[in-house]
């Protein structure tokens, strides 16, 4: 595989790491206020957003990179991988643009917190789930044909449970878990390719 190929695969984890690390941390999701004080630096919120919005284009990208290289992977992986990355970045999405645009008009940010509910929750669950489903497929296949060998098998295993439970802690801070565990998948198969091609 060339340098373009793999651009994607280091990419990824790193676009998503600095998307995170601008969100200001809500450390309790369940209190809107302090979600609404976070938002009180709003040019780090709307673009940590966005840039964590774009990460999941590169998900995309680099799936398919990854699946270029696997002799056996199911076609449909892609397919999980691409729907739970537009269900990522659209979460992302409203949650970064549609609370700084209310503060920006000058209505209460608080009202898109208290009524988003499950619209944005339930679009960050749909997205977990079907990306869960095709990180799994291409972690079992990158370890299956031995292209991630040794203790990086663990690493890249633990990191994609962190990676799918992470969102479910409410709590601004799980975000830096999800940062961790991209890095820990990614970074290791990105390599693992890298030095078999």
């Amino acid at each position: 595989m060339n340098r373009a190929g793999l651009f994607p695969i280091f990419a990824f984890p790193i676009i998503l790491t600095i998307g995170i690390l601008l969100i200001p941390v809500n450390p309790d999701y369940n209190d809107h206020a302090l979600a609404v004080r976070a938002l009180e630096q709003m040019e780090r919120w709307y673009v940590g957003h966005l840039v964590s919005a774009i990460a999941f284009g590169f998900a995309i990208w680099a799936a398919r990179e990854i699946l270029g290289v696997l002799p056996k992977a199911p076609w449909f992986t892609l397919i999980f991988i691409a729907a739970g990355a537009g269900l990522y970045a659209a979460g992302m999405g409203a949650d970064g643009i549609a609370p700084a645009a209310m503060m920006a008009s000058g209505e209460s940010a608080l009202t898109f917190f208290d009524s988003s509910g499950w619209w944005v929750s339930g679009v960050f669950m749909g997205g977990t789930l079907l990306f869960a489903v095709g990180l799994f497929i291409i972690i079992s296949n990158t370890i299956q044909h031995q292209i991630v060998e040794g203790i990086w098998r663990y690493i890249i295993f633990v990191s994609a449970l962190v990676f799918v439970s992470a969102p479910a802690i409410p709590t601004g801070w799980a975000l830096y878990g999800v940062a961790a565990a991209a890095l820990g998948i990614f970074i290791p198969i990105g390599v693992s390719i890298q030095r078999a091609t």
